[in-house]
């Protein structure tokens, strides 16, 4: 009678609960997979600010640029901001080319001009996040290249503890009633697998450019943080036998 359960088991549950034995260990076992989540307030702002400038003299361009950056790192070191770092220094000439015109022997490109970009990234509260950026864009940013918002480490440690132990519930959950369905005992836990489903931040949209002169004369924006979804998935296998 055991053997027909079994095999009765096996051919109508889903591939997320599974009933199996092997030849080491004869009991059968019934495989389940639970799933939680936790959704956790995003209280840290990842910003990064782009100082531009274009001009004929390339020692112009990057006098611009440094001074500036300068100006704005400073700024932050007394904010005490972290994880400041710069993360970008390029300086490039523009070139332009000459129409071709068959027969004759093509010319080389001209430099036109220059172009210049350096990016400062840090970390900030995200209730300093509007204040900062608008600040910084008064003393000489002239666009922010990318934000994002994120939880604090010890509150994302919370969110994975409180989405593994709704996973682990809903794991049994499911292996408790699946049994009680078709009348047999729960026995044991033979086996636990926790190594999957792990949530991201959610990222803040793209922030559009705006130039200093404009950006001075803007209120402070307003940044809101949103929030970041943890999720954890369990594989639990549950050994069974007949009431």
């Amino acid at each position: 009678m055991k053997k027909f359960i079994l095999i009765l088991l096996t051919a109508c549950t889903a591939p997320s609960a599974r009933a199996q034995s092997t030849n080491n260990d004869l009991s059968p076992f019934l495989t389940v997979q639970g799933r939680g989540e936790s959704r956790v307030a995003n209280t840290q702002a990842m910003i990064q600010l782009g100082f531009d400038a274009a001009g004929q003299e390339e020692a112009a361009v990057r006098e611009d640029i440094t001074r500036r950056s300068q100006a704005v790192t400073a700024a932050l070191k007394e904010q005490q901001v972290e994880a400041l770092q710069t993360t970008a220094v390029n300086i490039r000439p523009e070139f332009s080319h000459e129409p071709f015109v068959a027969g004759k022997r093509p010319l080389p490109p001209k430099i036109t001009g220059y172009v210049g970009q350096v990016a400062v990234g840090f970390r900030a509260p995200v209730e300093d996040a509007g204040k900062l950026i608008s600040s910084m864009m008064s003393l000489g940013a002239n666009s922010v290249a990318s934000m994002s918002t994120e939880p604090s480490d010890e509150e994302r440690r919370k969110a994975e503890n409180e989405a593994l132990t709704a996973a682990a519930k809903d794991a049994e959950t499911q292996a408790r009633a699946l049994l009680a369905a078709l009348n047999l005992n729960w026995t044991s836990i033979r086996a636990i697998d926790a190594t999957g489903g792990r949530g991201g931040p959610v990222p803040m949209p793209r922030m559009q450019a705006m130039m200093a002169d404009a950006a001075a004369q803007l209120p402070e924006l307003d940044i809101q943080g949103g929030e970041t979804v943890i999720s954890r998935e369990i594989t639990m296998q549950v050994t069974f036998g007949s009431r």
